[in-house]
């Protein structure tokens, strides 16, 4: 069963697929703030934005009628 098909069986609705730019965005700001709360773990905050940046990222209409961002 594919991802699409389990979120609209579990009634989240994909409304838009983010664009690269906000992509980026979310990402760095998570590595940014991962590398700065955690530094005795001396994590590559460039690595972290990489692996985060290839996700497809979603905007989605939850059950409960708020949106959120999804990770796919």
């Amino acid at each position: 069963m594919g991802i699409k098909r389990i979120l609209k069986k579990e009634g989240i609705e994909i409304t838009e697929e983010l664009d690269t730019w906000t992509i980026n965005n979310i990402a760095k700001e998570i590595a940014n703030r991962m590398t700065a709360s955690f530094p005795s773990l001396n994590l590559n905050v460039n690595e972290i934005f990489r692996r985060i940046a290839r996700l497809k990222m979603y905007l989605a209409k939850l059950p409960n009628r708020s949106f959120c961002k999804v990770l796919l």
